[in-house]
């Protein structure tokens, strides 16, 4: 049983410690926990769910008659139940009143007492209506028109479901990808130090073997000292961009040190490298499939559809209309039985909004700012498509700058990593001075931070093309997924 304890306590440690650890291991991973704790993500979902039940609604109001049952039971105070009782003559007997030789006809009233009111009172009944939508045709029907409304509106929510989407998943691309190269800023940054120290512990082996002066350890030693904020500054900067991406993903940014997230430069260049981009393809899509532009096209739209309610408010409503009732009451005025009677009544009503077709109108003053929201929208809609054009062709040269930046950066850093190792090699036997070596250290180390800085801005240039033309951000082999 001790032993059970134990064990039972070492698991519950191990489960404690390690158990509660979140891996990401690439970016699907990265965009799928993020959609999975997003809440404005759902509330947009939740946004068209609630404009598809308003569709639902309208169509109900546009075909489906307005059907009304009733039941009612009433009960009277004593007083007028007293006072609803009262005599009343039903006929008149003949009475033969003989009197000697004289025979008399009296014509003698016959009382009965009525009640005209009951304590209970029962009725039920039953009400059709049906606006008649005949001016569908004609485009002019209210309810249609209403309904057209709610379906633009139903778009418009899942346009603006999906921007929420694409931005999300935009954002922790972009953020994950930051992380990556954040890391590889972070090794570069470490490599350096490594070489640093290893300079260091060459010039002080060269200077007890007489080969160096003290010179040229104190430079060694010096440049190590230099470096170091370089290495600092890069870890948390590293940290600072892995405490975002755990933030935007919805995570405890508190245990940023038990989430670990894989992946390197190489998974980057994995992905992207020789990606190409028909740019001139890319245009003829962009004004279609742009979400930004999609969402003011149906702007437009809806403002559009907004005047046609207004204009059909102020037209003539057709309703026909049945009516059933039955009642348990008196069929005749001089008895005091009830019974149950139907009676039904059916027609055709036509309602004219005399109000509604003056020019000082409600609905003249709704058309008349549908009007203003219709220019405003498609003012709106092209400042909009001038802008992204704008983004689009800046967008353009900066890709081909960081492309053939990439290329010359490439073939920088073979040239310093070339001229490092061969000053390196006489520097260790004493035929190169430390400012030589420095010199080479420095010039390899700025070429590979300039092909990494390259990177950032070749891939935030094709995600920033795959954002404006509304293509899937999850590019890659793995990454094919349509969230």
């Amino acid at each position: 049983m001790k032993r059970f304890t134990l064990a039972f306590i070492f698991i519950m440690f191990l489960w404690n410690t390690f158990g509660n650890n979140i891996t990401i291991n690439n970016l699907y991973d990265a965009i799928k926990i993020g959609l999975d704790n997003n809440k404005e993500i759902k509330t947009k979902l939740h946004d068209v769910m609630s404009a598809n039940t308003s569709i639902k609604s309208s169509l109900a109001d546009l075909i489906l008659p307005s059907i009304n049952a009733n039941f009612r039971f009433t009960t009277l105070d004593p007083t007028t139940l007293e006072r609803s009782v009262s005599k009343a003559v039903t006929r008149f007997n003949v009475v033969t009143n003989v009197s000697g030789i004289l025979t008399n006809l009296v014509l003698v009233p016959e009382e009965k007492t009525i009640t005209n009111a009951f304590w209970d009172n029962y009725s039920a009944g039953a009400t059709i209506s049906y606006r008649v939508p005949y001016l569908i045709p004609l485009g002019l029907d209210l309810g249609y028109n209403s309904y057209i409304l709610q379906i633009k509106n139903k778009e418009l929510s899942e346009l603006q479901y999906q921007k929420a989407l694409n931005d999300y998943v935009y954002n922790i691309t972009i953020a994950y990808y930051n992380y990556l190269f954040a890391k590889e800023f972070a090794k570069i940054s470490v490599e350096t130090d490594r070489r640093l120290e290893e300079n260091v512990r060459v010039a002080e082996a060269n200077f007890r073997a007489g080969i160096f002066s003290d010179l040229e350890l104190i430079r060694a030693r010096v440049q190590l000292v230099n470096n170091k904020p370089n290495v600092f500054s890069a870890s948390n900067n590293l940290r600072i961009q892995k405490m975002n991406l755990i933030t935007l993903l919805g995570l405890d940014v508190s245990k940023v040190d038990e989430i670990e997230i894989k992946g390197d430069i190489e998974d980057i260049k994995k992905v992207f490298s020789n990606y190409n981009i028909d740019f001139d393809k890319e245009k003829s899509k962009l004004i279609d499939n742009n979400i930004d532009l999609k969402i003011l096209r149906k702007i437009i739209e809806i403002s559009e559809n907004s005047k046609n309610v207004a204009l059909a408010s102020n037209k003539p409503v057709v309703s026909l209309f049945f009516n059933y009732n039955y009642e348990f009451k008196k069929t005749n005025n001089f008895e005091n039985e009830r019974h149950w009677v139907d009676n039904w009544n059916a027609g055709i009503q036509i309602n004219i909004p005399i109000s509604e077709l003056l020019p000082i109108s409600k609905s003249y003053a709704n058309m008349e700012n549908a009007d203003y929201s219709i220019e405003k929208s498609k003012n709106n809609y092209l400042n909009t498509i001038n802008l992204i054009m704008v983004q689009f062709e800046q967008t353009k040269l900066r890709f081909k700058e960081s492309l053939e930046n990439i290329l010359a950066q490439q073939a920088n850093v073979e040239q310093a990593k070339r001229s490092l190792d061969i000053i390196t090699t006489r520097y260790r036997f004493g035929n190169a001075s430390s400012l030589d070596l420095i010199d080479a250290q420095l010039a390899y180390q700025q070429a590979e931070l300039n092909l990494l800085s390259a990177w950032v801005n070749y891939v935030n240039t094709i995600l920033n093309v795959k954002k404006l033309t509304g293509d899937n951000l999850t590019i890659g082999d793995n990454l094919q997924k349509n969230f």
